[in-house]
């Protein structure tokens, strides 16, 4: 565990940090060696400048310094061109030094080796910028020059602060990119950079980023459980504690104050976060920073542009070393989040709805996909009906064969006797309202399927599937996986219309309730969830569909807990709406007929 204090921060991590730059040929990445180089060169030091310039020093830290120097006086520092644009992400730590520490940053180098670093940022203007949270990287960039006086392209900072208004949504949220993610960037990259920014210049737009990163503190609450973890979703898991650093920014530049959190209830979020990873086998050796994976090595949730110094980006968290000892971030005590677990939490932008426990949270997804088919398991980082803070998710292994398929929170589609499943890809329309969400989606633009996702709490949900389909297919839905079951030591609970799944870590089960379909499990090998190394399995439904159309419904279960009490539900239907009975509780969902893209 972390003690609350600075020097406590700073030992862990040091502890993270590897000694030198052996372990970058261990891997490699879709970017050159050089370019790799850079990254673990400059990635660590996101925490390292502020301990520096702060008082707090260790062996490690002199020694990236030094690194830097000698980077920087012996013009080593590979030119910047739209084919190595990767280096531009590298850049924005050079620019929030610049802009936080000015002179005394600059005064590290020589007046030769102060502009040869100058002009080298200044490539980045030549360069062509996707649109996206690239663009941050050209506004600080411009920004922490010219506010130093420094040669800076007026042209092109004006031109990407005008860009990323055109990704705003409202309500604090922006997209990153003409697509429909909605993921941690939008954190740790928009409202992280923009809060940097806030404090370098003092403009419109500075006004416009602080007030829209307080106004997503409200919403990014919801992505963390009580035990600190947040909800594993999207690309780039591997980052880890990224994804507290937008808290870390909003203390550094004492934007808190306006949010309606106290400092202790955002110390509480990062600390509890940080301490959940500090627990976890994320670093394989001292020698090594922290693996690609998640809560241990796992090159399966690894993107094509992670090294092994790609996850040091997590370093972002450590700005927060950059504050006084006597700040009261440090003396502050933690505070607890109240998460009301009987309120409907709807997001509409990120179109989750959210439930939370004392045990973990959970997030039924209707709106997102992956536009980007090149993105590494994509299906699994944004398709999935359900992502638990406690479960997690799983990877595939292959394509052939259920045992291979990672169905967990899926309903996958095969053609009958071809075992190679097809999950929510594609989404072609989508609804969120208070009570449920309804996604109408497609499997190879010929099996049309209607999705309605129903929360009961952070244990329980209910899924209505309508389904139309010109083929015989074979339909598999999954339940949550469970860690560290194994069918040589462990016996599923089934009846006629359901599994359940127990062991030590919890329940997890599915429950027919349309009553045409046969209860199974789905054996997964081991290093297929992100969270647990072991074997684990999907308590799931199947059933063979020949041409036609049909409606199937479940209630899926998922809990950490040992014993449950599972809720009686019914369901019934009429032309129009379908009437979901939860006990005393009555959901009235109305069955959507959208149009066909």
């Amino acid at each position: 565990m972390i003690e609350e204090g600075k020097q406590s921060l700073a030992d862990w991590m040091d502890q993270l940090t590897p000694n030198n730059f052996k372990y970058l040929n261990q891997l490699g990445a879709s970017y050159l060696p050089e370019i790799r180089l850079l990254e673990g060169s400059l990635r660590p030091l996101w925490g390292i400048l502020p301990a520096y310039f702060s008082g707090v020093k260790s062996e490690k830290c002199e020694s990236y310094i030094k690194n830097l120097k000698e980077m920087v006086e012996k013009q080593k520092l590979p030119p910047i061109s739209t084919k190595n644009r990767q280096i531009a992400v590298e850049t924005a730590v050079l620019s929030y030094a610049i802009g936080t520490y000015k002179h005394n940053f600059f005064n590290l180098f020589s007046t030769e080796g102060q502009q040869y670093l100058v002009d080298w940022l200044n490539e980045v203007n030549q360069i062509d910028i996707p649109k996206g949270n690239w663009l941050f990287f050209v506004i600080l960039i411009n920004s922490s020059l010219k506010e130093n006086r420094l040669k800076y392209s007026k042209e092109k900072l004006e031109w990407a602060l005008k860009e990323i208004d055109t990704l705003y949504l409202g309500d604090g949220w922006y997209t990153d990119g003409e697509n429909k993610q909605r993921d941690y960037y939008i954190a740790f990259a928009f409202h992280f950079y923009g809060l940097l920014y806030s404090r370098i210049s003092k403009d419109e737009f500075a006004e416009k980023f602080l007030d829209r990163a307080i106004k997503f503190s409200k919403y990014f609450t919801h992505w963390f459980d009580a035990k600190g973890r947040s909800i594993p979703f999207g690309r780039s898991l591997t980052y880890r504690f990224a994804h507290v650093c937008y808290w870390s920014a909003l203390v550094v530049t004492g934007a808190y104050k306006e949010t309606t959190l106290s400092l202790s209830e955002i110390k509480g979020i990062i600390y509890r976060n940080l301490n959940f990873w500090s627990t976890q086998p994320i670093q394989i050796s001292s020698e090594n920073p922290p693996s690609i994976g998640y809560s241990y090595g796992n090159l399966l949730l690894s993107e094509d542009y992670n090294s092994l110094g790609s996850t040091m980006w997590a370093f972002k968290t450590f700005i927060l070393l950059e504050l006084e000892e006597n700040h009261p971030f440090w003396k502050c005590s933690t505070k607890k989040l109240e998460q009301n677990s009987n309120k409907e939490i709807v997001q509409p932008h990120a179109g989750f709805h959210f439930q939370h426990s004392d045990d973990h949270t959970l997030a039924l997804s209707s709106t997102q996909y992956s536009t980007n088919h090149l993105l590494y398991h994509h299906h699994e980082k944004y398709s999935k009906f359900a992502y638990s803070s406690y479960f997690g998710f799983n990877l595939s292994r292959g394509s052939e064969n259920i045992e291979k398929t990672s169905v967990d929170s899926t309903l996958s589609i095969s053609i009958s006797g071809h075992e190679q499943y097809q999950p929510r890809s594609r989404i072609l329309k989508s609804k969120i309202y208070k009570e449920y969400g309804v996604s109408y989606w497609d499997v190879w633009r010929k099996v049309k399927i209607y999705t309605y996702l129903i929360p009961i709490s952070s244990d329980v949900h209910i899924r209505i599937h309508e389904i139309e389909t010109p083929y015989n297919i074979d339909v598999v839905e999954g339940g949550f996986p469970l860690f560290n079951w194994n069918k040589k030591y462990s016996e599923p609970l089934s009846t006629k219309s359901s599994i359940e799944l127990k062991n030590e870590n919890g329940i997890s089960s599915i429950i027919d309730l349309s009553n045409n379909r046969v209860p199974i499990y789905v054996d997964q090998g081991p290093n297929t969830n992100i969270y647990s190394y072991e074997k684990n399995a999907i308590p799931a439904l199947t059933t063979t569909l020949t041409k036609g159309k049909y409606t199937l419904s479940s209630m899926v279960v998922g809990s950490p807990r040992k014993k449950m009490e599972i809720p009686k539900i019914e369901i019934s239907s009429n032309v129009k709406e379908y009437k979901v009975v939860i006990e005393e509780k009555n959901i009235c969902i109305q069955k959507e007929n959208f149009k066909y893209v």
